[in-house]
C-alpha cells in the first residue's frame, strides 16, 4: 500500500497522519471524515471544495473539534490521487487543528475502504467518523456540524443521517420526468430514518464493534442492521438512528433509464444479498457462534474473500424465487400512504412506475445472480 501524505496545520507533510495525534485534544471533540473515492477525478476537487465549508472548519462552529481529512482513493485508476493532494494543498494547508490526507488503497470496493478507514486509518482518536462520497455536496454549510451535534444530544443513537436531496431540486424549471424523480425521493424518506451510504457520521466505538463482509453490494442496508440490532443479538431498536435537523447533502441524480434500471439491479442485488447474510448472521449468533460478530466476519474476510459470494449462490440454489425480497415492489404504496403528501394522484401515479420498475429490477437481479453474475 502506497504511503499516505498528510497536510496538517500549516501544510506540513508526512508519512502517515500521525500528525492528527499531536493537535490539542483536551476538551475537543476528535472528528474522522472519510472520503470514500473510487475513480473521481472529475468529482473529487469540487467535493472537497463543498467540504471545506463546513462550520466544523472554523468560523461559525457549535462546538470545539479537531478534524482529520482521509481521502479513501480505492483502486483509483484514473488521477483522483494526484487531483485529492493538490486539492487538499490549496484549501487545507493554513487551517489550524486540520489534517488532510490521501489514503491510497490497492483494492477496490467500498467495504474493504470502509474496514481499512474505521480499523486502521483512523485509529486511534476520533470520537465520531464521517463516511461521505467523494461525489456528493453539501447543502448547507452546517450539515456536518448538525450531523455530530444530534448525536452529542442523543445518547441512545450510534448513527446520524442527513436528507438526501437529487441535484434535480436545484433547477428552475425539471422536466416532467425530473419532477416527477424528486417526488419519487420525497416519498422514499417516508418512515424512519435510512442510513445513506453517501454520508452519515457514526460514534467511533460503534464503528469499530463492526467489519463489513467483503464484497457487499448495498453497505448501508447492512450497516444499519448491524447498529439497530447490536450484531444480530438484540430486537430492532430505531431509536439507534437519528436524523439531523437542518442537514443535507445533494447527489446527482441519474435520468437515464438504462443506466437507472442497471443502479435498480444493484441495489435489489445488495437487498437480496443482505437477507441471506442477515439469515445466516442470525443462525450464528443464536447457536452462539457470533459472540463477536464483527470479529467473525474479519475471519471470514481473511480466509475466504469470496464467502459472501459463495453463500448467496447456495441460498439461490436451494431457494430459488422463496428468496426473492418481493415486498420491493410493494414498497413505493407503503411508502405513498407514510408520505405527507399521500392523497396526490401524482403520488399514485409515481408509486405505480416505480412498482414496475422493482418489479423489472427484481427479475433481471434474480436471473443475473443465478447465472453468477453477483459484481454491478
Amino acid at each position: 500500500m502506497e504511503p499516505e501524505q498528510s497536510l496538517c496545520g500549516e501544510g506540513i507533510e508526512s508519512e502517515t497522519h500521525r500528525e492528527f495525534q499531536k493537535l490539542p485534544k483536551q476538551g475537543m471533540l476528535q472528528i474522522g471524515i472519510g472520503v470514500f473515492a473510487h475513480n473521481e477525478e472529475l468529482k473529487i476537487v469540487r467535493t472537497l471544495e463543498s467540504l471545506q465549508h463546513q462550520t466544523v472548519f472554523g468560523f461559525g462552529r457549535k462546538f470545539d473539534c479537531s478534524v482529520a481529512i482521509w481521502i479513501l482513493a480505492n483502486g483509483c485508476t484514473d488521477g483522483t490521487v494526484v487531483r485529492a493532494r493538490e486539492a487538499c494543498r490549496l484549501l487545507f494547508k493554513n487551517n489550524p487543528g486540520v489534517c488532510a490526507t490521501v489514503s491510497v488503497i490497492e483494492r477496490a470496493g467500498k467495504s474493504n475502504a470502509w474496514n481499512e478507514y474505521v480499523h486502521r486509518i483512523s485509529q486511534p482518536n476520533p470520537d465520531y467518523l464521517v463516511f461521505m462520497d467523494g461525489d456528493i455536496q453539501f447543502y448547507g454549510n452546517e450539515t456536518l456540524s448538525n450531523l455530530v451535534e444530534s448525536l452529542e444530544k442523543t445518547p441512545e443513537a450510534d448513527v446520524s443521517v442527513d436528507t438526501i436531496l437529487k441535484d434535480l431540486v436545484l433547477k428552475k424549471a425539471p422536466t416532467r420526468f425530473e419532477s416527477l424523480s424528486i417526488l419519487s425521493s420525497e416519498m422514499s424518506r417516508a418512515g424512519t430514518p435510512k442510513i445513506a451510504g453517501s454520508l452519515y457520521v457514526l460514534r467511533s466505538a460503534a464503528a469499530r464493534r463492526i467489519w463489513l463482509p467483503n464484497g457487499l453490494l448495498v453497505e448501508d442496508g447492512f450497516l444499519k442492521a448491524m447498529l439497530l440490532t447490536r450484531g444480530f443479538s438484540q430486537p430492532e431498536d430505531s431509536r439507534r438512528i437519528v436524523r439531523a435537523p437542518a442537514a443535507a447533502h445533494i447527489f446527482e441524480a441519474e435520468t437515464n433509464l438504462r443506466r437507472l434500471l442497471r443502479h435498480e439491479v444493484r441495489l435489489t442485488k445488495g437487498t437480496l444479498q443482505n437477507i441471506v447474510l442477515f439469515g445466516e448472521l442470525r443462525r450464528r449468533v443464536k447457536a452462539g457462534d457470533g459472540a463477536f460478530l464483527g470479529g467473525m466476519i474479519r475471519g471470514l474476510n481473511a480466509s475466504d474473500p469470496d464467502w459472501v459470494v459463495r453463500l448467496t449462490a447456495r441460498e439461490l440454489e436451494l431457494q430459488g424465487w422463496l428468496l426473492l425480497p418481493v415486498e420491493l415492489v410493494f414498497q413505493p404504496f407503503k411508502q405513498m400512504m407514510l408520505a405527507p403528501r399521500r392523497l396526490s394522484f401524482r403520488c399514485l401515479f409515481v408509486s405505480f412506475v416505480r412498482s414496475a420498475f422493482n418489479s423489472a429490477a427484481l427479475m433481471v437481479a434474480y436471473f443475473q445472480m443465478k447465472r453468477g453474475r453477483f459484481s454491478w
